[in-house]
């Protein structure tokens, strides 16, 4: 399993932490893309010499979000990460092809 889908339950499962829940994307990324991003410089920090490193956690976590936004419907994805984060459970395959759709050894952009 690529890095991403290690980063998805935890991201998931936090992912909107706003006392009211958004009604669209738009009302999730700033929230997945700081959860994401701390959970991939935490992963980076406790890697070992056989695990990816995330090289740009923000590139990396725009590229998952931007890849969620496109193949997720947002009740969809407002459904998991609610059942997630009341039962946890399987990450379903369609959140993981969506984190191994994007390269977490990509550098930033200069």
């Amino acid at each position: 399993m690529a890095a991403g889908a290690v980063l998805a339950l935890v991201v998931l499962s936090g992912c909107t932490t706003a006392q009211r829940a958004p009604g669209s994307y738009s009302g999730v990324e700033d929230n997945f893309l700081q959860g994401c991003e701390q959970v991939a410089k935490d992963d980076n920090a406790k890697s070992e010499s056989n695990t990816t490193e995330i090289a740009s956690p923000a590139t990396y976590c725009q590229c998952v979000f931007n890849a969620i936004e496109k193949k997720i419907p947002y009740d969809e994805f407002k459904k998991t990460q609610s059942t997630m984060q009341d039962e946890g459970g399987k990450i379903p395959s369609n959140f993981i092809e969506a984190y191994d759709s994007c390269d977490p050894a990509e550098q930033a952009d200069s």
